[in-house]
C-alpha cells in the first residue's frame, strides 16, 4: 500500500507545481500588463503636460502680443491727443483779439455788439485755422468758436461769455465753457467742461436804478 501512495504523493506535487507555476506565470503576465498600463499613462501625462505647456507658452505669447498693440494703441491716442491740443490751444488764441473787440464796442456803446460786423471783426469763416472752422460773435456778446475733427471732436464748440455784473468795477470779464472737450482744462486751465445742456447763459447787463 506504501507503494501506491508514493505514486499518488507524486502526482498531487505535480500538480501543486504544475498549478504554482500557472499561478507565477499568470501573475507575471498581469504584472507585465500593469506596467504597461502605467508606461502609458505616464506618457499621457507627459504628453499632456506638453500640450498643457504649450498652451501656456502660447497664451503668454498672446497676452504679449495685445500688450504691445494696447501700448502702441495707447502711444497712438496719445500722440493724437498731443496734437489735438496744440492745435486748440493755438487757435484759441485769436478769442484774445475777439475779446478786445467785444469789450471796447460794450465800453463805448454801453450795449453788446449785434454781430461781427459791429465789433469791427471780420467774419467768422476767414478766423479759419489749423482746427477752428469759424469764430462768430453773437448778439449777446459770446463769442463762439467752432472746431473740425482735427481738434479731436468734429464741430466741437468751445464760448467765451461775457460776465458785465462787475464791469463798473473790474470791467468785462469773461466765462470759458464746452461741452464738447472734456480735458480742456490741460489746454486752457481758465476754461470749465460743463456737460450736456447745463451751459451757463451770459450774465445780463447792469442797469442803473
Amino acid at each position: 500500500m506504501r507503494q501506491a501512495i508514493l505514486p499518488l504523493l507524486f502526482v498531487v506535487l505535480l500538480g501543486v507545481l504544475g498549478f504554482a507555476a500557472w499561478q507565477w506565470q499568470v501573475n507575471r503576465e498581469q504584472q507585465a500588463a500593469m506596467a504597461a498600463q502605467m508606461a502609458q499613462l505616464r506618457e499621457a501625462q507627459q504628453q499632456a503636460l506638453t500640450e498643457v505647456r504649450h498652451s501656456l507658452e502660447a497664451a503668454r505669447e498672446e497676452q504679449e502680443r495685445m500688450r504691445q498693440t494696447l501700448a502702441s494703441a495707447n502711444e497712438a491716442l496719445a500722440g493724437a491727443g498731443d496734437e489735438a491740443s496744440v492745435l486748440l490751444r493755438e487757435d484759441l488764441a485769436v478769442a484774445s483779439a475777439m475779446r478786445v473787440a467785444v469789450a471796447e464796442y460794450h465800453a463805448a456803446m454801453g450795449r453788446m455788439p449785434a454781430n461781427q460786423v459791429e465789433a469791427g471783426l471780420p467774419p467768422p469763416a476767414q478766423y479759419r485755422g489749423k482746427s477752428l472752422r469759424s469764430a462768430t460773435v453773437h448778439e449777446d456778446g459770446r463769442i463762439e468758436l467752432v472746431f473740425d475733427a482735427r481738434s479731436g471732436v468734429d464741430g466741437g464748440r468751445i464760448e467765451f461769455v461775457p460776465d458785465t455784473s462787475h464791469v463798473d468795477a473790474v470791467g468785462l470779464q469773461w466765462r470759458c465753457q464746452t461741452r464738447d472737450y472734456p480735458l480742456i482744462k490741460r489746454i486752457a486751465p481758465a476754461c470749465d467742461y460743463i456737460a450736456g445742456d447745463a451751459v451757463a447763459a451770459p450774465a445780463a447787463p447792469k442797469t442803473s436804478d
